[in-house]
């Protein structure tokens, strides 16, 4: 039970946590029936089966001792950081469609609309903050990284104690650089997806088409969020591993233990991967959420 707590805990409070907000907010971001709802609930769903196919895995060889193995493949091993922000490529193109075009019929408005005409600014606020994290850890995680001797990769963090060294895997340049193009690409599909959402005439009901424009923009964006939380939760787990290493050796003087210097920032490091990895699971759960219609309430006219 531990084992699936460690393994399933974080996304299984994400899916809770994304369904107590959506009780609580009275389900008013619900999308009408149509093909906007159903992308939207398949880029929603896109996140979270992509994260809990991976635990599945961990789980199965974990639980399972007497059936074949399950194996990921090495590709994942090397490129496991910059998958999250490609998975939230993806859903970024579903949720771009269906593109209106500009030439198509709709009510003449002379209102300049730019990208984020349907978005309120603070929209913008998580995930600038949580860019300025990874590029935080990115920078210093990859400038405190060595190269691997065997590979030359720059994945290897040493600590020389003179008597004895510490070395152990850090989130390197190896590991970031490709990260940092997927995660470039993801910004400029979200542009991209705002442009698209914005820039197309406005419908005759212009209230309601409005309304659907603005939970589309939220959704972008909450997906842009969400895919950076779960890539930054692996980046707090790979810190939290760094950080726990340590050794000992036998000198003239007894038994000599040596430790990372954040050694002290591993329980930090633990609680912030699984609060982020949870953050991530819920908001890509609340996007597939919007793809429930809203209750719509129809004034009746009451007889005496």
């Amino acid at each position: 039970m531990w084992l699936l707590v460690v393994l399933f805990g974080a996304p299984i409070a994400g899916i809770v946590l994304a369904g107590v907000w959506w009780a609580a907010s009275g389900r008013r971001l619900g999308l009408p029936l149509g093909a906007v709802a159903v992308l939207t609930g398949i880029a929603g769903l896109l996140g979270v089966l992509a994260d809990f196919l991976v635990r599945l895995v961990g789980a199965w060889n974990l639980l399972v001792q007497d059936g074949p193995r399950l194996t990921l493949p090495d590709w994942y091993l090397d490129y496991r950081f910059t998958i999250p922000i490609l998975v939230g490529v993806l859903g970024l193109v579903i949720l771009a469609f269906p593109v209106t075009t500009r030439g198509a019929a709709g009510a003449a408005d002379l209102t300049p609309r730019s990208p984020v005409t349907f978005a309120l600014g603070w929209w913008f606020a998580p995930p600038a903050a949580i860019l300025v994290v990874i590029l935080i850890i990115t920078f210093t995680a990859g400038a405190a990284s060595e190269p691997d001797p065997e590979t030359g990769r720059y994945i290897m963090y040493m600590v020389d104690g003179g008597v004895m060294s510490v070395g152990t895997s850090i989130y390197g340049w190896f590991y970031s650089t490709p990260a940092m193009v997927a995660l470039a690409v993801l910004l400029i599909v979200t542009a991209v997806d705002l442009i698209l959402i914005a820039r197309p005439a406005m419908e005759e009901d212009r209230e309601a088409d409005a309304r659907v424009r603005r939970i589309r923009t939220r959704n972008v964006l909450t997906v842009t969020t969400g895919a950076m939380l779960v890539h930054l939760g692996l980046l707090f787990g790979s810190l939290a591993g760094t950080a726990a290493v340590q050794g000992s050796a036998s000198t003239s003087q007894g038994l000599m233990m040596m430790w990372t210097p954040i050694a002290a920032l591993e329980p930090v490091f633990r609680g912030a991967a699984y609060v982020s990895a949870a953050l991530g699971i819920a908001l890509w759960v609340s996007v597939a959420l919007t793809a429930i219609p809203t209750r719509r309430r129809v004034p009746v006219t009451a007889s005496t």
